[in-house]
């Protein structure tokens, strides 16, 4: 229904603009009458007064409606852009809340990982003291070891020069007598 009222009034328009316009050309112009162009213009004040009234009388309505549907329609595409807009505006709060809980989670987790990497570094510290104490331990036992070692090998280079010395020097000295009572006090040590 509303579109026949919309149809009718862009009728009644285009009917009133040919009527204006197409009812009087130029050619019919007499060209003798001094009185034909006051009638021109005279006409065409009443032809427009007419299209006036044609449009006013029929046009009112539809246009009235076609105004009030266009009114409307605009109000819901509004409504419905403000809507979206709406909804746009939640999500990019959304978003920002999400990223500032991203940023807050990436935050917890370099502490978390920071408070685990300096955990485990004086873990290393402490194995790598202890380690070092163990070594310096071990390495005094060594050199403890050597130095025993080193005596014991001296005592017995000396041991063995000693005899040497004595070996070469107790066979001018000592006399078949002093051997006797050497292997008698030798004797006597063991049965008693």
């Amino acid at each position: 229904m509303r579109s026949t009222k919309i149809a009718g009034a862009v009728c009644v328009m285009i009917l009133g603009v040919g009527v204006f316009v197409g009812v009087f050309p130029e050619s019919a112009y007499a060209a003798d009458a001094p009185w034909r162009p006051t009638y021109d213009m005279a006409m065409r004040w009443v032809n427009f007064i007419i299209l006036v009234a044609v449009i006013v009388k029929y046009g009112k309505e539809p246009i009235k409606d076609f105004l009030k549907l266009q009114k409307s329609d605009l109000v819901s595409e509004i409504s419905q852009l403000e809507a979206e807009k709406a909804r746009i505006l939640d999500e990019i709060k959304a978003v920002k809340r999400k990223g500032i809980e991203n940023r807050t989670h990436f935050q917890e987790l370099k502490d978390r990982l920071i408070a685990q990497g300096e955990i485990r570094k004086k873990q290393i510290v402490e194995q790598a003291r202890q380690q070092s104490v163990i070594m310096l331990e071990e390495a005094r036992r060594k050199m403890e070891n050597r130095i025993v070692q080193a005596k014991a090998g001296l005592k017995i280079e000396l041991l063995d020069m000693a005899i040497d010395q004595a070996m070469k020097r107790l066979p001018a000295i000592i006399t078949d007598s002093d051997n006797q009572r050497l292997l008698d006090d030798y004797m006597q040590r063991l049965h008693t």
